[in-house]
């Protein structure tokens, strides 16, 4: 796990000079801070845009609540969490290509049983990703974007007696999973 973070950390370093190059000409224009999403599992969130819109921070959370299959009186909660640091490494009039670093959480409740004998346990999920994403314009301020990369996994079935998994996999968002952000906030550039 400290060989991932380290190897993210000198991604991070090394594009950072990329994103912090001179403004581009032509590059895309509009507000410093949307609403939107980069993961479907954390739709409620925000895109901030610093360093004149060449560094940013994404932060989303996701929440849901059902009714357990096998006990209507039981509620079982997912929560999700998701940060990331787009960097613009080119730009156009109306696109950018990201570099993204980023890290997402997810604990999903799973019951069993009825009554006084059900039972509660709580797997986790935790992904750490290195991602090319593009953000295109399709009108001022509205942003639609698709990504892919590589990401390190971790899943905890939170089992006695079950070990966690791990895997490095490739990733990627298609036409059903983009991202969406509505810029509204902030100076435009």
């Amino acid at each position: 796990m400290k060989r991932i973070l380290v190897i993210a950390a000198l991604l991070l370093t090394t594009t950072a000079g990329l994103a912090l190059a001179e403004d581009m000409p032509g590059s895309a224009h509009h507000k410093s801070i949307g609403l939107g999403f980069h993961n479907v599992d954390a739709p409620i969130g925000v895109r901030w845009w610093m360093s004149n819109q060449k560094v940013g921070i994404d932060l989303g959370i996701g929440y849901s609540s059902r009714t357990a299959e096998t006990d209507p009186d039981e509620k079982l909660n997912t929560f999700a969490f998701e940060a990331g640091v787009p960097l613009v490494m080119h730009s156009w009039e109306r696109a950018h290509v990201l570099f993204r670093p980023g890290v997402f959480y997810r604990s999903t409740e799973e019951g069993a049983g009825t009554g006084p004998t059900f039972t509660k346990h709580t797997p986790t999920d935790l992904a750490i990703a290195a991602e090319l994403e593009a953000e295109v314009f399709l009108v001022d301020n509205i942003s639609f974007s698709a990504s892919h990369g590589i990401a390190y996994n971790k899943h905890d079935p939170d089992i006695p007696g079950v070990d966690s998994s791990s895997e490095f996999a490739t990733l990627g968002n298609n036409f059903t999973q983009i991202g969406f952000h509505m810029y509204f906030l902030g100076a435009s550039r």
